[in-house]
């Protein structure tokens, strides 16, 4: 189990750790200007392993290991390896090619048993706009961008996605902000530019999220890695991870042909392939209209994300990439 440290103790530490990490560099010769140098015990990554876990078979003591990420003014040329264990196997570093609108959260503790994902995105959206407001100040408008609401005070309708979606991942008990472009599958306009950088700021230090009955969450801010991650990677077969909410409900049809219907129509939308789907668990909810999981598949593998339906900014319709053999979902060659 981890030493629990003071928070002045913690800071001290690290700030060594990234001094180390500076006078590493200068070691093998990297003459890149470094703009940021994170350390930490804690992987980047949700599925990797503290920086302890690697001492044992090695020289060091386990408090001179740290996961660390390093942020160039200019791209530096590969291999990079620093530090004392370099010729030991320690301090290979890889490129993160860094998604742009995409901040994800990873939840430490605090988290419900049962947690629903339409509250979870609630709370996220509350404190995102808390914090954007901060930092435009409290007399100004908070642009739709951030809300999803006009001027007036009625809900944002784009056909473009034209403001954030907040998503909760329950099966990697991740918290998602991602941006309308992403959502949108899209590139960003100049004006949704300026506001990602207002977006960077305003998460940069959001450790805490209060989510109601879902829990006091403790989140750490982790990578995404486009070309492994289960909601990003390329993938025929898609299975929804939260329920899906139909935009509109088609008559004449049952229900799960309803919410099939749907779900194709929204995929053309997006300029997603053409899909076939199959739903299943669809039930009506008061004031909601049909909810239900699926799973999409499409004759050639795509990227994500992929979120979907009329709940898309706010947690529901999120579908995770998956082997075929575990979907049960065949398509036509």
């Amino acid at each position: 189990m981890a030493e629990t440290k003071g928070g002045t103790e913690r800071i001290q530490e690290q700030q060594r750790a990234a001094a180390a990490v500076r006078q590493a560099l200068r070691h093998a010769d990297v003459r890149g200007r470094v703009e940021l140098i994170r350390v930490q015990r804690e992987p980047f990554e949700g599925n990797g392993e503290r920086a302890e876990a690697f001492a044992p078979g090695t020289r060091f003591p386990k408090e001179r290991l740290w996961h660390v990420e390093i942020a160039f003014a200019d791209p530096v040329a590969g291999p990079l390896v620093i530090g004392d264990g370099r010729f030991l196997g320690l301090g290979v570093m890889y490129p993160v090619r860094q998604p742009e609108g995409i901040h994800a959260f990873q939840i430490d503790a605090g988290l419900s048993e049962e947690p629903d994902p339409l509250g979870l995105a609630r709370a996220l959206r509350r404190a995102v706009m808390a914090r954007v407001q901060q930092l435009i100040g409290d007399k100004e408008l908070l642009p739709a961008f951030f809300s999803g609401h006009e001027q007036d005070g009625s809900p944002a309708r784009s056909h473009d996605h034209a403001h954030l979606g907040f998503l909760f991942d329950p099966e990697m008990r991740r918290l998602i902000v991602v941006a309308p472009h992403v959502l949108g599958r899209r590139n960003p306009t100049s004006e949704e530019q300026g506001y990602l950088s207002f977006l960077d700021d305003a998460l940069a230090e959001l450790l805490e999220l209060r989510a109601g009955a879902a829990g006091c969450l403790s989140l750490r801010r982790v990578r995404v890695q486009l070309d492994a991650d289960p909601l990003f990677s390329p993938s025929r077969i898609w299975r929804s991870v939260t329920r899906y909410q139909v935009t509109r409900h088609k008559k004449g049809v049952t229900a799960a042909d309803a919410v099939a219907r749907d779900i194709e129509s929204e995929c053309r939308r997006v300029g997603l392939p053409e899909p076939q789907v199959t739903a299943g668990a669809v039930r009506g909810v008061p004031g909601a209209g049909l909810m239900g999981d699926a799973t999409i598949a499409f004759r050639v593998a795509v990227a994500g994300l992929i979120a979907l339906g009329r709940s898309r900014h706010l947690g529901g319709g999120l579908f995770a990439g998956t082997l075929e053999a575990e979907a049960g979902t065949e398509t036509q060659p």
